[in-house]
């Protein structure tokens, strides 16, 4: 069995691995490492503190297994509009569009841009991942509560959701219970059968494989989908169809 990993990184950052990839071949080699056939991928400053800085560290990405994320500011002072953002990073082969509200404590349902970017992305189907990272905190980041009211304002809006432990599973059932097209990271998830509960309860296509990186061992989470107990077919789906599907879905043309 092979993986698609949506939340590829590259770059260091406080708390990663200090094995974690700082160039496109280095994140070439872990992918082949730790069986990754495909994936998206983002730059560490991107998800932490300057989204611009890291979409300008992307540039230089050439290899068709790599799918770039852009990182997007919310910040309302900013001239460029978010429907230009979006074309702006198409122009530049971004595949999916990252926002962290952690980073300046943002409620996605109450930042007028990221409102804005929402629907632009939704008409296109193009996928917006959510990451939850602040630098001198950890688990249960995530407002699972607001995240849901988000997407059920933008219900056509293909959304990963990523924290870096979900301790608090039970706002992120209540979130998964009233949304179509919110999927979860494995890497968020650490309890014992979460994938067989989550499959049984909400389907194969709210969960999406990664690796973990930059901060977790990236062998952690093969063996969690292999030896799930689920069917085969629900395997690949999580290990890398379900990824597959929203860049099949998705409308990339200028």
């Amino acid at each position: 069995m092979t993986f698609v990993d949506p939340l590829l990184t590259i770059g260091r950052s406080n708390g990663a691995l200090t094995s974690c990839p700082r160039t496109e071949t280095e994140l070439l080699r872990v992918m082949d490492r730790y069986d990754v056939r495909e994936g998206m991928v983002m730059h560490t400053v991107s998800r932490d503190s300057d989204p611009e800085l890291g979409n300008k560290a992307l540039g230089s990405i050439s290899d068709s297994r790599l799918h770039r994320i852009w990182g997007f500011d919310p910040a309302a002072a900013i001239p460029e509009s978010s429907v230009e953002f979006l074309a702006r990073a198409l122009r530049n082969g971004a595949k999916a569009i990252l926002v962290n509200p952690c980073a300046r404590a943002i409620r996605l349902t109450k930042a007028p841009r990221i409102g804005d970017l929402a629907e632009a992305m939704a008409e296109r189907q193009i996928p917006l991942l959510v990451l939850h990272r602040q630098w001198d905190s950890g688990q249960d980041l995530c407002d699972w509560y607001d995240l849901a009211d988000f997407c059920r304002t933008h219900p056509k809006l293909p959304v990963i959701a990523w924290e870096w432990r979900a301790r608090a599973n039970r706002p992120m059932f209540d979130a998964l219970a009233e949304t179509d097209k919110l999927a979860v990271s494995l890497s968020s998830i650490w309890q014992a059968q979460m994938v067989e509960a989550i499959c049984a309860t909400f389907g194969p296509e709210r969960l999406v494989f990664s690796l973990g990186l930059p901060s977790l061992d990236p062998g952690s989470f093969q063996a969690v989908v292999r030896y799930a107990g689920i069917s085969d077919a629900e395997r690949e789906l999580v290990a890398g169809e379900n990824v597959m599907r929203l860049l099949g879905e998705a409308n990339y043309e200028l």
